[in-house]
């Protein structure tokens, strides 16, 4: 799911609540928060441009372009929305560094649109691939329901909201053993963050049997789903950082604990399946599967792997799809031979691409990588409505080609 901004605030370790009254106060609080951080990483272009975002917020229009001039100065590929910086962007200094920036950002948006559905309402965010079938399945925020779309591009719902199913986020297929998993989280919503449900959920791929549904009561807002070669299954709680590992029997085991990985989103297994790696708000972290021991990922300098929705493993790399810190990009991480290290960002989809308008995750399939380019997540708010409805595009799906 795309980072809420207030939500990032508890990531980054600010003391507020998702019902902050003032949003000035809740700005400074995490101002000074990113602060904090930045004197351990003060080259760190990501936690600028999160001081930027804020700043903003506070009503701050000098310091938010400073701190923008200084992600111009030390980073690359990020680019500010109007919609996180509202407050300044009429601001004659922040549209002039806003286009140095863009200015700075590789054009590739081919990507072939394979399908959109006429619901605007649908709100998607998940996308999963069944390779025997041919199929998609495509999961529905606001009307708590999965879709598969099959080879004839014609979507029919596989799952309804009357098998006790919430929101539906991270999806995930296990063709081997001709299984879907799907993230089932009431979190969206203050009523349900009040009394959360938080689930992983199995269907039968082939007929839409519910098999299993796997209640992970410690968790704040489950994410994402990922399946190891083998079938070793793994969740994130982007709410409090924690990774569960989602056993063939038995109740969810805690991987990592909360607080060690702050805003752990899109999920990644190592090829090996020794591995998992997880992108948070500010990287990417790798998990020892063995040991459960976390680290950060080692980037090159100037780049940004941070908050990244969806991440996938493919041919030994990592793909990413970030929604936070631009409009919306798609790209292609190189990883050293220990995994420990990524040695090259590519952009594999810029955010140029007509159709892309909130892109949450994607799949990687035999013909290229399929992403959600088009979801309108932003606009289903907090009293489980949705709100400009009238703006919704239509949910689409594009294909990116993947090549070495």
């Amino acid at each position: 799911m795309r980072i809420l901004l207030v939500v990032l605030a508890l990531l980054l370790g600010a003391p507020v609540v998702a019902q902050q009254p003032d949003p000035v106060a809740n700005a400074k609080r995490v101002i000074a928060a990113v602060e904090n951080l930045l004197k351990e990483r003060p080259n760190d272009p990501t936690l600028w441009f999160f001081l930027a975002r804020y700043q903003s917020d506070a009503n701050d229009k000098a310091a938010s372009v400073a701190a923008l001039e200084k992600v111009l100065e030390i980073g690359n590929g990020f680019l500010p929305t109007q919609g996180d910086f509202k407050n300044v962007w009429d601001d004659r200094a922040f549209q002039a560094t806003r286009a140095k920036m863009e200015a700075k950002l590789p054009r590739l948006d081919y990507a072939p649109t394979e399908f959109e559905l006429d619901d605007r309402m649908l709100i998607p965010e998940g996308i999963a691939y069944d390779a025997p079938s041919k199929s998609f399945f495509m999961g529905s925020v606001a009307q708590r329901k999965i879709l598969r779309i099959g080879p004839d591009k014609v979507a029919h719902e596989f799952a309804a909201s009357s098998a006790g199913l919430d929101a539906i986020l991270g999806l995930a297929v296990d063709s081997p053993r001709r299984i879907l998993y799907a993230v089932s989280t009431s979190a969206l919503t203050a009523e349900g963050e009040a009394k959360p449900r938080n689930a992983v959920v199995a269907f039968d791929v082939d007929n839409g049997r519910m098999l299993r549904r796997v209640e992970v009561g410690a968790a704040r807002q489950l994410n994402d789903v990922a399946v190891a070669r083998g079938g070793r299954v793994f969740a994130s709680d982007s709410a409090s950082g924690a990774i569960y590992e989602i056993p063939a029997e038995g109740a969810a085991r805690e991987l990592v604990p909360a607080n060690v990985v702050r805003g752990s989103n899109g999920l990644a297994v190592s090829p090996d399946s020794k591995r998992l790696y997880v992108a948070h708000s500010t990287g990417i972290a790798v998990v020892d599967l063995a040991s459960g021991s976390v680290r950060r990922v080692a980037i090159p300098e100037r780049e940004t792997v941070a908050a990244i929705d969806g991440l996938y493993e493919w041919q030994g790399q990592l793909v990413g799809v970030q929604n936070v810190t631009t409009p919306g990009r798609v790209i292609l991480m190189t990883l050293s031979s220990d995994g420990a290290t990524i040695t090259r960002v590519q952009t594999l989809l810029s955010h140029h691409h007509s159709a892309l308008d909130e892109p949450t995750t994607g799949v990687v399939t035999p013909r290229g990588f399929f992403l959600l380019a088009a979801t309108g997540v932003t606009h289903f708010n907090r009293a489980g409505t949705i709100e400009r409805a009238e703006t919704l595009s239509k949910p689409t799906v594009v294909r990116i080609p993947l090549t070495r």
